[in-house]
């Protein structure tokens, strides 16, 4: 996997976490959604100030915000592990394959799924029950205390070529 640039900020907009991280504060920052062409939600896009507009990725929970720019496709999720296991639901979430047996493992599963889907630009538009998070370039990412992050760069053949 190319490792992608990964930065934590906290009591910030996404957006300003973005041109933080890209240091710069003229960044223009959007929003596109693949399913309906809205601009006022969906996959993160950035134009910097020369023109050049880096993959991008960025997650929120709570006042902590996690971002990640690659050279490729990027995803990254923060999920709070309560709030997953709170929810938990196996069919939903899992392939046939996989297990998560606590409650850390659960927030950490959907994490690399949801890095995953974001990275594919689907989303949960895909089931996260029908992708392996095995077969794809996704790392767990060190975050702050009760949460789990993780992140995923997609490059051209890279992870499962189905989703079966």
């Amino acid at each position: 996997m190319d490792r992608p640039d990964v930065r934590w900020h906290r009591g910030v907009t996404a957006d300003d976490a973005l041109r933080a991280h890209l240091g710069s504060p003229d960044a223009i920052v959007g929003r596109h959604c693949p399913a309906c062409g809205s601009g006022t939600h969906g996959r993160p896009w950035v134009r910097l100030p020369d023109g050049r507009s880096p993959h991008v990725s960025l997650s929120r929970c709570g006042d902590h915000v996690v971002t990640a720019v690659a050279r490729q496709p990027v995803g990254v999720d923060v999920e709070s592990v309560p709030a997953v296991d709170g929810l938990w639901d196996p069919a939903l979430v899992l392939h046939p394959t996989e297990r998560a047996d606590t409650p850390q493992e659960r927030a950490a599963m959907w994490c690399r799924k949801e890095a995953i889907l974001k990275a594919l630009g689907t989303g949960l538009r895909t089931p996260m029950s029908e992708i392996r998070a095995a077969d794809w370039p996704v790392l767990d990412i060190p975050a702050p205390e009760g949460l789990r992050a993780g992140v995923a760069v997609v490059q051209a053949g890279s992870g499962g070529s189905s989703t079966s």
